[in-house]
């Protein structure tokens, strides 16, 4: 499964679409480095290792600009991070570019798209993105 999340140039004033933000493959910003804001939940994610794991960075990379004073710390439920995330713009189809940051997740059994981007990625993403560059992939 890969990931789409909503972000996008912060010069740019753009509406996203449920699909997510639209963009042109010729922006001398893509790809882009930015942080989402991800807080820390149980039972998954209470230890910077798992949150990294989720979005494929090193503990140090999420703990360094979240202020948190040791990668090995746990985490206490609702604890604010900043992961840093690499987006670019995303051919989807003939007519639409999205701006994306490719996320590997496995689907487990009983998941779908709507859980996935509201739980595992706290509405980091909307199903409609995930499904839109998944189009082959049914969730169980």
């Amino acid at each position: 499964l890969f990931l789409f999340f909503l972000c996008c140039d912060s010069q740019a004033v753009i509406e996203p679409t449920t699909s997510g933000y639209t963009c042109s493959l010729n922006q001398t910003t893509s790809p882009c480095q930015t942080y989402v804001y991800y807080r820390a939940v149980a039972p998954d994610f209470l230890d910077l290792a798992s949150v990294g794991d989720l979005f494929s960075v090193s503990r140090l990379m999420i703990s360094n600009p979240s202020n948190i004073s040791s990668p090995s710390s746990p985490l206490v439920p609702f604890q604010s991070m900043f992961v840093p995330i690499q987006c670019s713009c995303n051919r989807i189809n003939s007519s639409m570019s999205i701006s994306y940051a490719g996320l590997n997740y496995t689907i487990k059994a009983g998941n779908t798209f709507y859980l996935v981007s509201t739980s595992q990625f706290q509405n980091l993403t909307s199903y409609q993105s995930v499904e839109v560059v998944n189009p082959t992939l049914v969730p169980t």
